[in-house]
């Protein structure tokens, strides 16, 4: 049979169509929310990640693989809206190559690559990826988040009301703020099938659980005395721990990425779970205010390991097993 064609695009599954359908209307909403800035944020993730895949597909003589539009969609949903346009083509271009292409593109890849493009931008231009922060309420650039404030041990709800942080009116990441909207895509997508339900509902379970006990197991009196106001103010408060940051969106298109998702169900369990831990880990010890994009490379590395205690087998014949 010959090869395909160079630069073709591959058909999109229905599922994909769906779950594409679903991160667009994601970006509208951050259009709605942030400004046409975010169009643009879009069109450049979008063009400059095609580019790498068309090169890629020509000089392997491959299709251009169902995900050369959900990758930079992902991507896009991961910046904040005010993300400069250079610094968005430079992000795309590292995520599209070394995150996906290097490995052989969809659904090859073993790190999510729409982080792997975010922790690249963050680590080197945290200038504009980590301070920058447009208020959609009152159209000015500042500081602070949902959960920078969470971060300080300050009462979220009396900042940010429950109905701001559900419709979207919050500092933020593009795809983050409508929280709302994102559950509901999400019971959407679970509905149809296109996403599994147990690591999202592992890790949020697991959010809500571990708030708790953290309330029981660190309490005021902690070794690090700038850390008693925190405790005290209910730092691990399960509810605005979940609506803060990027938890939701992480929940429903995050550890859903079929490529990094553990295929076995106590597996996936397992995955949510500590997806849930080392984001809290992060957040209250880590020096940047939010968790989940660490710790989604963080679960990317142990998925075959989550993979091999449930099925009880070895690591290689994990990673060695194809995406079906």
């Amino acid at each position: 049979m010959a090869n395909p064609q160079p630069s073709k695009f591959k058909q999109m599954s229905a599922k994909m169509r769906l779950l594409v359908v679903a991160l667009f209307t994601l970006v509208l909403s951050g259009i709605i929310n942030f400004g046409i800035n975010v169009l643009f944020v879009t069109l450049t993730a979008i063009m400059v990640s095609l580019v790498f895949e068309i090169m890629f597909a020509y000089f392997r003589n491959l299709q251009i693989d169902e995900g050369w539009l959900y990758n930079p969609l992902i991507f896009v949903l991961i910046l904040p809206p005010t993300t400069p346009l250079w610094i968005v083509a430079v992000g795309a271009g590292f995520g599209a190559f070394f995150g996906k292409l290097v490995f052989g593109g969809y659904p090859k890849y073993v790190f999510n690559p729409a982080v792997v493009g975010a922790i690249f931008l963050m680590i080197s231009f945290p200038q504009f990826l980590n301070t920058e922060w447009f208020n959609p309420i009152t159209g000015l650039i500042g500081t602070t988040t949902p959960v920078s404030t969470w971060g300080r041990g300050s009462d979220v709800f009396a900042t940010y009301s429950i109905v701001n942080l559900l419709i979207g009116q919050t500092p933020g990441l593009i795809g983050e703020v409508s929280r709302g909207l994102i559950v509901v895509l999400g019971l959407v997508l679970i509905i149809a099938k296109v996403i599994d339900w147990k690591a999202p509902f592992a890790f949020l379970v697991s959010m809500i659980g571990l708030g708790y006990a953290g309330q029981f197991l660190l309490p005021g009196t902690a070794a690090n005395p700038d850390l008693n106001i925190v405790f005290e103010k209910g730092f691990f408060d399960p509810l605005s721990a979940v609506l803060v940051g990027g938890a939701l969106f992480a929940a429903f298109f995050l550890l859903t990425d079929k490529p990094t998702l553990p295929v076995t169900n106590l597996g996936k369990i397992l995955y949510g779970f500590f997806f849930a831990f080392f984001t809290l880990l992060i957040r209250v010890y880590a020096a940047w205010p939010e968790g989940v994009i660490f710790a989604t490379i963080i679960v990317n590395v142990l998925s075959p390991i989550f993979d091999a205690i449930a099925s009880k087998k070895s690591v290689s014949e994990i990673i060695t097993a194809e995406v079906k």
